[in-house]
């Protein structure tokens, strides 16, 4: 347990696999929480520790940001229009869904930062 709260609270994130689980956790919450209207119409910021955090608007890139990607510009955020407001989502797609979202915002981040690129692609043991 001490391990895997070390994985989530360290200062730098020991490979882009860590980043893509917190983007997976980070889209699951905001789904649940405020809804996919609101994860589309988002943005997601990374800074400078290699942290990402999710705005619900595009903010002017504020200083230690390395990286600001809106969600509306991903291709793989069309799935998610897809999935109605008024229906009852299914657990299963939802989870699929946000998995490649994360893969997508991962990819797209690392497209802007170097440090992002750098990471080395499997995680850490």
């Amino acid at each position: 347990m001490n391990k895997l709260l070390q994985r989530f609270w360290s200062p730098k994130p020991p490979s882009q696999a860590h980043v893509i689980m917190r983007a997976t956790a980070v889209i699951n919450h905001v789904i649940f929480d405020v809804g996919i209207d609101t994860l589309v119409g988002g943005t997601f910021v990374l800074d400078k520790r290699l942290r990402l955090r999710f705005v619900s608007m595009a903010p002017a890139r504020p200083r230690g940001v390395v990286a600001l990607l809106k969600v509306s510009q991903l291709e793989e955020a069309v799935l998610f229009r897809g999935l109605g407001i008024d229906e009852v989502l299914d657990m299963r797609i939802v989870r699929q869904h946000s998995a490649c979202l994360a893969r997508a915002v991962v990819r797209d981040l690392g497209v802007q930062s170097a440090a992002l690129r750098a990471l080395p692609a499997a995680p850490a043991r």
